[in-house]
């Protein structure tokens, strides 16, 4: 990617709008000093950064360097602006717009996607300005003039995101953090234990004056006494103390309902166990036993009536039979001496004496049936009344039965209850004693009740169950910070073992990496020739926490004490021009050069053309502003121009009111080939 254009309109001395297109291979910029050749640098710098970082000083008079960049002469220009075009390799453009108005059209983040690639360094476009635009001004003072840190620092950054060159800084930022959680971890674990020494001293003092407080103390006495097995602190002594106090009450109220169920108990088993009720239930067990015996009777002989009942009403069927026959054959009478029932010879006198007999015997028959059914009722009659007799005797005996189960049932649940409540068994049977139990008991607890009331109406009581809750929480926050001390003293020594691990690495890597500067830096010091008798520079690093970066030259001697003013600037931009060249993280190819060959002689500004020739060759665009029209025409022959990367001369002046202008622009066209040979004679010429 190369510069296409820039287009300044009331930006610094330029009012009026103009535009200088780059040449793809090279461009020069000529004219004397303060005509606007830095100024085309400054647009290109606060088109990408929206600064202007060669000045140090931003506000000074109270004034702003704001207040200087946009123009400020005669008349008014028809806008504020800056524009910087940029042209990859397959011709697409990427343009950036910065307005007085509404500042920038594009993004940070959209500038650095276009102009930066790779493992870019942090605040990437502005190590991308101070690498690609070397000024005058700034020669010396960002190479030998550094201290060793920043000097450093400048060619990590150019060198870009390294992989583990951050890493170190990003281990001691661990390793801090961790530090700093530790050293909280340990102030708030000594503050607790701080106050818990002081919350256990109060706590002393004022159980020495519990114990110099009689009615406090004999309070303590009597609440040791109900709960003897409760913790020592006076919080949970006093709430083991009312617990206490509650389920006695609720055990004397049980136990009261248990006085009055143990009275009606025992009044029913005295009731049940008297000699008359036993009597009773004696005798009625006996008649019991008769009843049945006189039921068994009387149902057997009433068994025994329907029996002959039934057999009379079958004689009573053949008497009934017989008077038939008797009435058919008186009837009839004797038939030729025959009996007309039997055909029996009989005479008239044999037949009606015959027929007398059977009606005496019908007769004797049918008298049997009314004497039988006559017993079969009495013994009906017989039978219920025993029945009944037996129903009121049965009746009897199931209500004594019914009375001892219901004694049973309730001496069951009487035990039961006094199981369920927890009541001595001792008083089962003895109500009595259970009511002088009870009343000693609530005796006992009115002296709870009235002990809890005094130590809970001392305010040093209160006083006491406060500090005591202190104190726990306390202990368990103790506790908790003690872990976390231990974890957070493991992960400070774990961050520390690893911070020296990665410095190792780190070191190693960077050191790895910067080493491709070296040669760089060494090509083109010797091409440079700062020195005529130190013809190399070397350089090292040294440094674990704070990386060092240190020039030499001859016998380790320090360029920045020893060389003069156009020697330093010479080595300046040997090492300027390795550090630009080192970048890896931009596709950019474009070097800005503002005047670089002030306070250098002839010689090595002749040394710096063929310099920049090489880095022509190398197919970097070349931007150079220089003073001296001879040295542009130098520039112009020496540096390649191509049709394919052409170059391009401007010349700049100040017009009649006192803005920039552009007094020509012209190609510069390629070398023709074979300039310098003659080509063979062909005949017809």
């Amino acid at each position: 990617m190369k510069l296409d254009y820039v287009e300044v309109c009331g930006f610094r001395g330029f009012r009026d709008k103009a535009r200088i297109d780059f040449g793809g291979g090279f461009t020069v910029i000529t004219g004397r000093n303060g005509v606007g050749k830095s100024t085309l640098c400054d647009a290109v710098e606060f088109a990408i950064t929206g600064l202007i970082e060669k000045y140090a000083v931003e506000k000074a008079a109270k004034e702003s360097l704001a207040d200087y960049l946009w123009w400020r002469g005669a008349g008014e220009p028809e806008a504020h602006y800056v524009t910087a075009v940029f042209v990859n390799d397959e011709g697409k453009s990427f343009k950036i717009t910065r307005t007085r108005e509404s500042g920038a059209d594009v993004s940070p983040e959209e500038i650095q996607a276009a102009l930066c690639s790779g493992p870019a360094p942090e605040d990437a476009l502005r190590q991308l300005t101070r690498t690609s635009i070397i000024r005058d001004e700034w020669i010396a003072a960002l190479s030998l003039d550094l201290s060793e840190t920043e000097r450093f620092d400048l060619v990590r950054s150019a060198l870009g995101a390294l992989e583990g060159a951050e890493a170190a800084a990003k281990a001691k930022d661990v390793v801090t953090a961790a530090d700093a959680a530790h050293a909280r971890n340990e102030a708030a674990y000594e503050n607790a234990r701080t106050k818990l020494g002081e919350r256990l001293t109060q706590q002393s003092e004022i159980q020495a004056t519990l114990s110099r407080s009689g009615d406090v103390s004999a309070a303590l006495e009597i609440v040791s006494a109900a709960v003897p097995n409760a913790p020592t602190d006076m919080v949970a002594r006093l709430e083991a103390a009312r617990n206490a106090l509650a389920d006695g009450r609720t055990g004397i109220a049980r136990s009261a309902e248990a006085v009055e169920a143990g009275r009606t108990l025992l009044a029913g088993q005295q009731a049940f166990q008297a000699p008359d009720a036993v009597a009773t239930r004696e005798t009625a067990k006996a008649e019991l036993e008769k009843a049945r015996e006189a039921k068994d009777l009387a149902l057997k002989a009433a068994d025994a009536a329907e029996t002959l009942l039934a057999r009379e009403e079958d004689v009573d069927a053949v008497a009934a039979s017989l008077a038939i026959l008797v009435e058919h054959g008186e009837r009839l009478g004797v038939h030729e001496d025959h009996c007309p029932l039997c055909a029996a010879h009989r005479t008239s006198a044999e037949f009606a004496a015959g027929v007398e007999a059977a009606r005496r015997r019908i007769s004797g028959l049918a008298s049997g049936v009314e004497d039988a059914r006559r017993r079969m009722a009495a013994a009906d009659d017989a039978a219920r009344e025993a029945s009944a007799a037996l129903a009121l005797v049965e009746r009897d005996v199931a209500a004594h039965q019914a009375e001892e189960r219901a004694l049973r049932e309730a001496e069951e649940t009487h035990a039961a209850f006094f199981a369920r409540w927890k009541i001595d068994p001792r008083f089962l049977a003895n109500p009595d004693e259970l009511e002088a139990h009870v009343v000693a008991e609530r005796d006992r607890l009115i002296n709870l009740e009235r002990a809890l009331i005094v130590l809970e109406a001392s305010q040093s009581v209160s006083r006491m169950a406060s500090i005591e809750k202190t104190i726990e929480g306390l202990r368990e926050e103790i506790d908790k910070l003690a872990d976390v001390v231990s974890q957070s003293q493991a992960a400070a020594t774990s961050a520390r073992k690893i911070e020296r691990a990665v410095k190792r690495v780190s070191a190693e890597i960077i050191d790895e990496s910067l080493a491709q500067i070296s040669p760089l830096l060494n090509e083109l010091y010797q091409r440079l020739r700062p020195h005529a008798d130190w013809r190399t520079i070397d350089y090292s690093i040294r440094g674990d926490v704070k990386r060092f970066l240190s020039l030499k030259v001859g016998d380790g001697l320090n360029p920045q004490f020893v060389f003069s003013s156009g020697q330093r600037r010479a080595a300046g931009l040997a090492f300027l021009l390795s550090v630009h060249l080192a970048r890896a993280w931009t596709p950019w190819r474009a070097l800005l050069l503002d005047d670089p060959v002030q306070h250098i002689d002839d010689f090595r500004a002749l040394h710096l053309v063929e310099v920049l020739s090489a880095l022509r060759l190398d197919r970097r665009q070349i931007i150079c502003a220089v003073e001296d029209p001879a040295l542009a025409d130098l520039l112009c022959r020496r540096l390649v121009s191509t049709t394919v990367e052409p170059g391009r001369r401007y010349d700049i002046d100040l017009g009649p009111e006192g803005a920039t202008s552009v007094l020509t622009a012209a190609n510069v066209p390629p070398m023709p080939v074979g300039v310098l040979r003659r080509g063979p004679q062909v005949v017809g010429d």
